[in-house]
This record gives C-alpha cells, structure tokens and sequence, in this order.
C-alpha cells in the first residue's frame, strides 16, 4: 500500500465531506451532481417559478490551495497532529522546474496547491473546499 493511501486509511473518518459535494468522491461524480441539478431545475420550472443559474470554473482551484489554511483544516477536521505535520512537512519540501522546448527552468519552491496526480489530493481538496469555501 503506498504512503498516501496509508493517510487515507487511517484518516477516513475525518474526510468526511458533506452529501451533496460530488466532485473527486469514490462513488459519485459528475452524472450525480448533473442529476441533481437537472432533476431542481425541472422541479421548480413544473411548479411555475423562474430559475438563474450561474456556475463557477474552478480548473485552477487544486494550485490556489493555501498551505496553512489547508493543515488548518486538517487539524480541525480531527486528523492526528502527527499526520498534519508529516504533511506540512512533506508539502514544505515541494519544489518543481518547468520544462519548455528542452530546456529546464530552475528550481523553485511550490507554497500553495496540492500535489498534481496524487491519490490523497481529492480528499484534502474536498476538506479545503468544504472547511474555507463553504463555511466562512
């Protein structure tokens, strides 16, 4: 079992995230939230009343994630202390280069976002999202 699915296991239980937040979720996604919405619209529309909509591209949103906010919330949450600083961490040490026709930057230090690809990424975003989006 690799390192962030270990996280993954022992924390469960704190990366609980509310019903009706479908993105990056085992067992949900897109046709859900699509079925949802869709399933509002027409029940408003049968009953007489006008309906806005207004949606928000957050492609970006996985690089915007603020660090100390992020551990902030994981501690909140109830994840052990000692797994927030084995992340903190982890995640203060990220550094990356960017590649452009063969030639390689130098390196720099990454201070916010969640790791790209990463199995534990989805759930720590829900938890930001869900901790410093939809509660403040």
């Amino acid at each position: 079992m690799q390192y962030e699915s270990v996280i993954l296991f022992l924390c469960d239980d704190a990366l609980v995230t509310n019903d009706l937040q479908f993105g990056f979720k085992k067992g949900s996604g897109c046709p859900d939230a699509l079925f949802t919405f869709r399933s509002t619209v027409d029940y408003f529309i049968k009953n007489g009343s006008n309906v806005y909509t207004a949606s928000l591209d957050i492609s970006k949103a996985f690089d915007r994630v603020s660090h100390p906010k992020l551990f902030a919330s994981l501690y909140e949450a109830g994840i052990p202390m000692y797994i927030v600083v084995v992340l903190s961490d982890w995640y203060g040490k990220m550094c990356s280069m960017v590649r452009w026709n063969g030639v390689y930057s130098n390196l720099f230090c990454v201070r916010s976002g969640v790791r790209q690809g990463s199995t534990l990424s989805p759930a720590l975003f829900n938890l930001f999202i869900f901790n410093y989006v939809f509660k403040e």
